[in-house]
């Protein structure tokens, strides 16, 4: 093994790509805030017990510990919902919702693919109205908008159509069936019709749930297939969200998608999944989760979603939408180092806004000219030559022109030059 190695499913961001990812998540940040989210910090270890209880999965895809002060394990975070919870429960018992809230930052699982996944996120808790699903909505609909993409979708479904449609129809493998059409397997389908013997309108009605995907005309298939209480009670809750979202004017990237049972196994009402066609996975999904507050001791309703980050970056990328403008103006080289005399330099040039580096490797000016302008810097100042002019202001490795001597005339210079070459 190579010392320059890291472990499988985990990345380093270089300077580059690490300058987009902060702006990437600031103008997310400046977009939720918009809506009136305010950001939580959970810790990045916490005990297992916290994960467990809500999901007992979540225990197979931690890396775990062990706390040497309690001898308890502990769990490096995989999911953020669970530690949303714990703190609304804890830290505001004493509040009335509603509570938003937004965070950001990596998921670890011990999975097959990636392991370390950056996310955003953001919760709305204590509102059991459907206005808070169809916000969340919003919001992701207003982010990716304003990040410059067109094409995505949000495909919106709910936990309890498929268990309603298929109890519905006195299926006795419902969880199996369940999982046939979550994965969209036609021939799966027919395997298990044959194999239990289900045939006629209820095997056409299987079949046909296939095929309950897309606008709200979906609404009025699904009723016209099934005519249970919880399947009409699902319907009305799309159909609320839907309407809300039209009020919106976001109705466009909005898809429905009553085939398939999406989401965490803490999310128990509306959930959403986000898409666009130039990415072959999901960018981030959420959903509904109105009982897994009170595990930690509050009864609070709340829906919420996260946005894999690593996912959207590479989308934005990959559509040249991530233009992120590089702060490197001027490189000041002093072959003296008299100290005092670039300090002063530098430092009165950032007071005006301009981003400045020192280069402190020894070498002659020429090639750290060339260096400087290789990393990206506008200009570069060389002070303190041997042979007169004693200080330049490159404008580029082969364009330079003569600075004064005193500080100050150096300063009055630099801007006046700036000023003619931006006019």
């Amino acid at each position: 093994m190579k010392l320059s190695e890291i472990p499988k499913g985990f990345k380093t961001l270089l300077p580059e790509k690490a300058k987009k990812r902060e702006y990437l998540i600031n103008r997310i940040k400046e977009i939720v805030e918009l809506w009136g989210y305010e950001p939580v910090v959970p810790p990045t270890i916490e005990f297992l017990d916290t994960f467990k209880l809500v999901d007992e999965k979540l225990e197979d895809v931690s890396f775990k510990l062990v706390d040497r002060f309690t001898g308890r394990l502990l769990a490096v975070r995989p999911d953020f919902t669970p530690q949303i919870a714990r703190i609304v429960a804890s830290s505001f018992k004493d509040d009335e919702p509603p509570f938003r809230f937004y965070y950001s930052g990596k998921v670890f699982r011990d999975s097959d693919e990636d392991r370390e996944i950056f996310q955003f996120g953001f919760e709305l808790i204590g509102v059991d109205e459907r206005e808070a699903d169809a916000e969340v909505v919003a919001v992701v609909v207003n982010v990716l908008r304003e990040l410059g993409l067109k094409s995505f979708q949000i495909d919106i479904g709910h936990t309890e159509f498929l268990n309603s449609a298929v109890g519905e129809l006195s299926i006795e493998n419902r969880k199996e069936v369940v999982e046939i059409l979550s994965h969209k397997d036609f021939s799966g389908l027919e395997i298990f019709c044959d194999q239990n013997g289900i045939e006629g309108e209820r095997r056409e009605k299987l079949r046909s749930l296939l095929e309950l995907y897309g606008k709200e005309e979906v609404f009025e298939r699904a009723e016209e297939l099934f005519k249970s209480e919880r399947v009409k009670r699902t319907i009305n809750e799309l159909k609320e969200v839907y309407g809300i979202l039209k009020s919106y004017g976001f109705e466009k990237n909005v898809i429905f998608d009553l085939s398939e049972r999406r989401g965490m196994e803490y999310h128990t009402g509306i959930t959403f999944e986000v898409f666009h066609p130039l990415h072959g996975f999901s960018l981030g999904g959420g959903g509904r989760y109105n009982t897994l507050i009170e595990k930690f001791g509050r009864k609070l309703p709340a829906t919420g979603i996260a946005v894999n980050v690593d996912a959207l970056q590479e989308l934005l990328e990959r559509k040249n939408s991530l233009n992120v403008k590089k702060k490197k103006d001027f490189y000041i080289v002093d072959l003296r180092k008299e100290l005092q005399t670039a300090y002063r330099i530098a430092s009165e040039l950032r007071n005006r806004g301009y981003s400045v580096s020192r280069d402190i490797v020894k070498r002659n000016y020429e090639t750290s000219v060339k260096v400087a302008f290789k990393k990206g810097f506008k200009y570069v100042i060389v002070l303190n030559k041997e042979k007169e002019p004693k200080n330049l202001l490159f404008l580029s490795e082969e364009k330079f022109v003569p600075l004064p001597e005193s500080t100050e005339e150096i300063l009055d210079s630099i801007e006046k030059l700036i000023m003619v070459e931006n006019m």
